[in-house]
Parts: structure tokens; sequence; C-alpha cells
């Protein structure tokens, strides 16, 4: 249950509650002033009826002398020359009044006694009670339905200074208008907190890649010369090592420029049909080529029947050159690579991803864990921005067995018909 229905229920069941209890203290107020009442009247009755019997002898107002079936307290009462007012119960509820006459103090008097039905079932004491309980059901009814509007009211503000919060985090540009909340109270200075951090966090996002994105472009041209340079070495060592070392320092680079075009969000995916595994396979063969993915066993296998997607292949090579990269440095052989429908999955049998990264995804510059290895931490990265450009799904975990697995699950964007396939092999 949200915000906006706990705050109605609250109120509704803090209204319920208090009209509950005005209701049984007006029903009881009621019953005690209709009973004071009806003992005011009898007793009304009784002086009238005691005038006309002492001035005339005779019985009137319905009056009866030493009535058997008068209440014994008003009838001991009454032999001691008091008068009083009594309410019985039982099967014939009555309001009754009696007093002591012509007695003596050698000599008992007699009582006289009036008496009036007294129902449980007043018509109007239940006309009271049907009109308490409507007007306490239309109470609770309007006022679920106003707290209702007045929650929805809190819990929208709420809601889009959340919105704008995702829409952030997701690397959208800061909306002032959809953060900044109007008005004095606890939400609105909530409303206004989250948009001084939202615009904070942006502002230094923003920052940030304007920064790699400098940094790599002022590097690649003494990089590009630098390269060049070590060819004219005379030492054949001298020159591998200095080769070595800068063309380590140019795919940095290179993939500093990639992670910041990938964070800019200019990367749009240039979709066209292949056949999956034919795809794979000639991207496999590509790889096993390079430096640190040579050195390892990498084997590809197919379940099920081939699958003919629209998807960029520039992009997926890029996921998957990366992703066995990974493997062959941080991993241990062999590496499988398995094409099901539009999922590839590549899993090694090494110390597997840390937790942290399965939970988290991967970060730029944070290495897995120390057991797989060392690096810069943008291999994993780029392949999590690349699948995010093709609009695919990229998971890593565990693998049954044990080791690393990432998989790659493309968007279902099967071609149908007669679609004429070049080959990636």
């Amino acid at each position: 249950m949200g915000i906006r229905g706990r705050i109605a229920l609250a109120i509704s069941c803090m209204t319920a509650l208090a009209v509950v209890l005005l209701g049984f203290a007006v029903h009881h107020i009621a019953d005690a002033e209709r009973e004071r009442s009806a003992r005011v009247y009898q007793d009304y009755r009784l002086s009238a009826a005691l005038q006309i019997y002492e001035r005339d002898g005779t019985l009137a107002m319905g009056a009866q002398l030493d009535d058997a079936t008068l209440p014994s307290p008003l009838r001991a009462a009454a032999f001691e020359g008091k008068s009083g007012t009594y309410v019985s119960g039982g099967e014939d509820p009555r309001v009754w009044a009696a007093t002591g006459v012509g007695g003596s103090e050698e000599r008992p008097g007699r009582s006289l006694s009036v008496s009036a039905a007294f129902p449980d079932d007043d018509p109007a004491q239940l006309a009271l009670d049907r009109a308490l309980l409507v007007a306490g059901v239309g109470t609770v009814t309007v006022m679920a339905v106003v707290s209702w509007f007045v929650a929805q009211r809190l819990s929208r503000r709420l809601r889009l200074s959340a919105a704008a919060a995702r829409r952030i985090a997701a690397g959208a540009a800061p909306d002032a208008d959809a953060l900044a909340s109007r008005g004095r109270d606890e939400v609105a200075e909530l409303g206004r907190s989250v948009h001084h951090m939202a615009m904070s966090l942006a502002a230094q996002a923003q920052a940030e890649r304007e920064f790699t994105a400098d940094v790599a472009h002022e590097l690649r041209t003494p990089v590009a010369g630098l390269v060049a340079a070590a060819e004219l070495l005379p030492q054949p060592r001298a020159v591998e090592m200095v080769q070595d070392r800068a063309q380590a320092m140019r795919r940095l680079v290179e993939d500093l420029l990639e992670v910041s075009r990938l964070d800019a969000g200019v990367e749009r995916a240039d979709l066209d049909a292949c056949e999956l595994p034919s795809l794979v396979r000639g991207i496999v063969k590509r790889a096993v080529r390079q430096r640190g993915v040579s050195e390892v066993s990498v084997s590809v296998s197919v379940e099920g029947e081939p699958r003919i997607v629209e998807t960029d292949r520039r992009r997926v090579e890029r996921v998957l050159v990366n992703l066995l990269a990974n493997a062959a440095k941080h991993g241990e052989p062999p590496i499988e690579v398995v094409v099901a429908g539009s999922r590839i999955v590549v899993r090694d049998h090494g110390p597997g991803y840390p937790a942290e990264l399965c939970a988290e995804g991967p970060r730029r510059f944070r290495t897995a864990a120390p057991e797989r290895g060392t690096g810069h931490g943008l291999g994993l990265t780029i392949a999590a921005g690349q699948a995010e450009v093709l609009g695919a799904r990229l998971d890593f975990g565990t693998a049954a067995q044990g080791g690393a697995e990432a998989v790659l699950e493309l968007p279902d964007r099967t071609v149908g018909g007669d679609v004429d396939v070049v080959g990636a092999g």
C-alpha cells in the first residue's frame, strides 16, 4: 500500500473511531435523558393523583392502591411514608412512581402508585440511533474521500520528485520544474533538497564526462606520436617494450573515448539482419587472433535452431570481444561461448565474478577482485554500455559448474521471410 492509501486509511480509521465514540456517548446521554424525563413525568402524575385522592378519596390518573406488582424497593419506601421513582426491567419494563398515604406511627399506611410502559425499543431512541449511524457513515465516507485527495496531492509531489531523480540517475538532464517543489511544508522542503542534490550530481557527472573526453582527446595525439617514434628505435627489445606500452596506452585512450561517447548518449545502433551463430563464430575467430585471447581455448556451441536476428554486428562484436578478453585475462580455460536463440553466454572456469559486480554491474577503473587479476576496469564497462545501445541485457553471474558467466540477451527482433544474409565469418 502506498502513502496515499496509508494516509487515507489512517484518517478514515481515526474518523471512524471518533464517530463511534461520539455515537455511543450521544446514545447513552439520550437514553439517560429519556429515563429522567419518564421519571419526572410519572412523579408529576403521582402528585396530581395524590391531591385528588386526599381531596376526594378517589383514584385518578391511573393510580392504584397497594398494587401487587409494585417493585419491592418502592413498596418499602411507601410503607415508610416516602415517595420515589423506579424503572423495572424484565419482559414488561415500566417506569414507576409511588408514595405512602394514610399511615401513622402505630399503623403502616398504604401505597399509592402510578406506572407507564418503558420499552427498550423506543421509536424516538431508534430514530436517533439510525440518524447517528447514517451521519457517522456519511462522515467517514466524506473524510475518506477528502483524505484520499489530500494524500493524492501529497503523493503526487513525492512521485514527481522520485521520477525526476530516477531520470537523473539514468543519465537524463535534470528538470528544474519537476524537482523544484513550491510551498513551505516538509514535502516542498524535501523536493527542494532533492532538486539541489540532483543538480549538483548532474553537474558533477557532466564535469566528469567532459574531463574524460578532454583527457582522452589530449592524450590521443602524443600517444600516436609515441607509437610512431617507437618504430624508429634501433634495438629490437627496446622497440618491443616501448611499442607494447604505447599500444596499451593507445588502447586505454580509445577506451576512454568510447566511454565518453557512451556517457554522452550519442551512440546509435546500426541494425541489419544476420544469422547469430555465424556472427558469433566469426567474432570468436577474429578474437582468438588478438593478443591475450590467443593463448586460451575458446569453443562455440549452438543450442536449438539458428536464429536470424536484427542487430548491430559491430557493437555485438565489441561486447563479445571484451567479454572474451576479460575471461582470458581473469578466468581459467576453457572458455565456452553458447548461442541459444537470441542469447549469447560466455563462461570460463576461473574464480568467477565477485558478488559486488554481479549485483551492481561493472564500474570503470575498478577491477573485479585481486584473484581475477589487474586492469583498468573499462572492458566490462564498455560491454555494458554497448549492450545498452543495442537495447540488450547484459547480466553477470556464476555458472552452475563454477566460474564466471556473462549472458547477453539481445532484443527479440527476429527477422521473418526470405532474407539474404551475408556470413560474418
